[in-house]
């Protein structure tokens, strides 16, 4: 008899939303969880939003541009990242220090997004073009164009948007990319992209593919953070008329916070937060309220495979035997996590390990509770909780 030909593993999507420094830990958590339960061989794709850009942009360069292994994550790349978020701001005047104050002065008032830029060259080691990243997982860089209001996205192979037009040979810096895809409008501002004068060429919205080389339509645009058109990065992995693009599971992570109560612009810049006006802030809240009704409902509806992981989700949701015994964190941990502020500043390591946790503990959950895929769920189901301390 022939062998039986072994069905290859499902290939996994990640869509890792918004939400700064908060954000960027709680997707660490649930990389935590997947990499400890041998899935991040898996991923084929990634698409990044804000806080999600720049986490992957740290595990890259902490892989020396590639993306790692499961126990390549585990055993370095993770415990690397949390020593570089708990011991050092990225964007504020302690990042800079005396001399950088003095060197960026004029910058730092009027071109945030370059400054920050700068900063993940020197500090995080992010110093790689995107035409150098690896073909494979695709990792899709989300920021909204400032001319078209359209989702301008950057991977390895093309940038653009398909109202302006798409360049298929990216020059571009990774760091520039990410600190557009974290601009915060009016709080750290819209990066300024120089263009290539030739190389354009209109696309078809449906297929992405090229149709004719266009003429440039203008030399520079402005880009500012991805979260402004969509923060949860979910459009390049799904579309509500078209199901998955190019993975077989969506996993999505939503670091989003509540809208909460309007904020004063100087006052949260004083204290490292950023902050945007209100209407900047109800949009957003209402755009990822839209977004994550039409993905559940596809879920729900069996049209897709996919799994939302929220911030901020007790445990007794899932599981209330194991939450009311202690095996998760309290429902008042999770509620902390949630409401841990947006900031581009130093995060102390308890509340870094809560919310790391609470991405690891919520991912589990998730996945475990409502995953019917063999490969999926044997795995998650089968991998221990991390044993951390309880806060």
């Amino acid at each position: 008899m022939g062998e039986v030909a072994q069905e290859s593993p499902p290939r996994i999507g990640l869509a890792l939303s918004g939400g700064g420094i908060r954000a960027a830990v709680f997707h660490l958590g649930v990389l935590q969880h997947l990499a400890g339960a041998g899935l991040l061989e898996s991923v084929s794709h990634i698409s990044t939003v804000s806080g999600g850009s720049l986490v992957t942009g740290a595990i890259f360069a902490c892989s020396g541009n590639r993306w790692p292994t499961s126990s390549e994550f585990l055993e370095t790349v993770y415990p690397s990242i949390r020593t570089t978020l708990t011991t050092g701001d990225l964007l504020s005047f302690r990042a800079l220090g005396i001399g950088g104050i003095l060197r960026e002065n004029i910058r730092i008032a009027s071109h945030r997004a370059h400054v920050l830029s700068g900063l993940l060259r020197r500090r995080w080691g992010v110093e790689m073009k995107i035409s150098d990243l690896p073909g494979t997982p695709v990792w899709y860089i989300n920021t909204t164009c400032v001319e078209t209001g359209k989702n301008w996205r950057f991977s390895q192979r093309s940038m653009g948007d398909w109202r302006f037009g798409t360049h298929y040979s990216p020059g571009v810096a990774v760091s520039d990319a990410i600190a557009a895809s974290a601009a915060v409008p009016y709080a750290i501002g819209a990066l300024t992209l120089t263009l290539p004068l030739h190389g354009w060429w209109e696309t078809d919205p449906a297929t992405k593919e090229p149709i004719k080389e266009i003429k440039l339509p203008r030399r520079k645009v402005h880009l500012w953070d991805g979260g402004a058109y969509e923060n949860m990065a979910l459009e390049a992995l799904y579309k509500p008329t078209g199901g998955l693009q190019g993975c077989d599971i969506l996993i999505g992570s939503d670091a989003s916070g509540p809208l909460g109560e309007p904020k004063s612009m100087l006052r949260s810049l004083a204290t490292g937060r950023l902050a945007s006006p209100r209407l900047f802030d109800i949009a957003s809240d209402q755009i990822r309220s839209l977004r994550s009704r039409m993905l559940m409902k596809a879920i729900e509806g069996k049209e897709i495979e996919g799994y939302l992981i929220r911030l901020g989700a007790p445990a007794r949701k899932f599981d209330r035997k194991l939450a009311e015994a202690g095996e998760y964190l309290t429902d008042e941990a999770s509620k902390t996590c949630l409401y841990y502020p947006t900031t581009l500043t130093k995060i102390e390591t308890s509340d870094f390990d809560l919310i790391a946790r609470h991405g690891s503990e919520t991912a589990r959950l998730t996945i475990g509770t409502y995953s019917t895929n063999p490969h999926l769920r044997s795995r998650t189901i089968a991998h221990p909780l991390h044993n951390q301390q309880e806060p």
